[in-house]
């Protein structure tokens, strides 16, 4: 199951945020026409946004895909938000530079509920020329809880921050706004552990050591942090043993009375004949198991991998059931 997100699918959820600062082109496009920032409309900043907010009908995970047309003018930092129904938000950097053509980038497997608000945000905020074009959400499996937010994501949800390495016990990425290493790691209540010259996409450069403690002065860095430890649970509560239940004593069976008189061999059970339509009674039967292995009994539809979609089945007026009535009644009495 696939779900299309496009400025040339109408409803599909595509927005952009100043959209006058948009234009549409279809030479190497992934899908109709694809949008690009430029300075020569609007108010030539070449700033805006590409939103794409997908209708999804199967709570489940879903492939993430974008898609641009990548050119030798393109921006060379696209900045890619993408937020689930977990709570979780992530963030990537792309480079949109190079040759002509057509390019798609699978930028992560995400919880999606169904009518939630999963999305993905392309924020063009550097002046550059950002370019927009199909996305698709691609369900994967409809099984499994959604996964509980990493000790990171204080990091992941700021907008000047990109979270790249995370672990039970510590965090490291990019700051892209000056702030420092300390001011980074004080965001999940961690400390600094290590710092490196970076640039904005996870780009660690190691052969450029930096103090922890002092600002660099630059506007990205690269920054490690260690988690504050768990606090201690203290020592564990000594084992008292089982407590004895009290003596109940023995209750005495009363008596029962005088055993019941056989009665002789019961009449049988004439089951479904006795109103002489057994073919009727059995295929209430099928029903009811058929809507049992389908799961159809409350309103909903299964579709492939045992995914259960939210949209309604599709009844037939009850008109059409009326009239498939009266035309077996005819042809019945016909045959008598």
């Amino acid at each position: 199951m696939t779900v299309s997100v496009d400025n040339d699918i109408p409803g599909s959820g595509y927005s952009e945020v100043k959209p006058q600062n948009w234009i549409g082109h279809s030479v190497d496009a992934c899908f109709g026409t694809y949008r690009y920032l430029s300075h020569k409309v609007g108010d030539g900043t070449r700033k805006g946004k590409a939103i794409w907010t997908p209708t999804i009908t199967v709570t489940g995970w879903y492939d993430v895909t974008v898609s641009y047309r990548r050119s030798t003018n393109r921006t060379d930092d696209a900045d890619y938000i993408v937020e689930d129904d977990s709570g979780k938000t992530q963030r990537f950097t792309i480079n949109q530079r190079g040759p002509t053509a057509c390019t798609k980038k699978t930028l992560a497997t995400i919880y999606c509920k169904a009518g939630g608000s999963c999305r993905v945000t392309l924020d063009g905020d550097d002046g550059k020329s950002d370019a927009a074009d199909i996305t698709t959400f691609v369900l994967t499996q409809c099984s499994g809880a959604p996964p509980p937010l990493g000790p990171c994501q204080p990091i992941a949800q700021n907008p000047a921050y990109e979270l790249c390495v995370e672990t039970p016990t510590s965090c490291a990425g990019v700051y892209t706004n000056g702030a420092g290493c300390q001011a980074f790691c004080a965001a999940v209540g961690g400390t600094c552990t290590a710092a490196f010259g970076g640039e904005p996409g996870c780009n660690k450069e190691s052969s450029k050591p930096l103090s922890c403690t002092k600002n660099s002065g630059n506007s990205s860095d690269w920054c490690e942090c260690a988690l504050p430890a768990p606090p201690d649970a203290g020592a564990p509560t000594p084992d008292q043993g089982a407590t004895p239940a009290p003596d109940q004593g023995t209750t005495p069976t009363p008596d029962q009375g005088a055993p019941v008189v056989d009665q002789g061999t019961p009449i049988n059970d004439q089951g479904p004949t006795a109103d002489a339509q057994p073919a009727r009674d059995a295929g209430l039967a099928t029903d009811a198991a058929e809507d049992a292995t389908t799961g159809e009994s409350d309103g909903r539809r299964t579709i492939s991998g045992g995914c259960v979609s939210a949209g309604p089945l599709s009844i037939p007026p009850l008109g059409f059931a009326i009239g498939g009535l009266l035309l077996m009644l005819a042809l019945a009495l016909r045959l008598r």
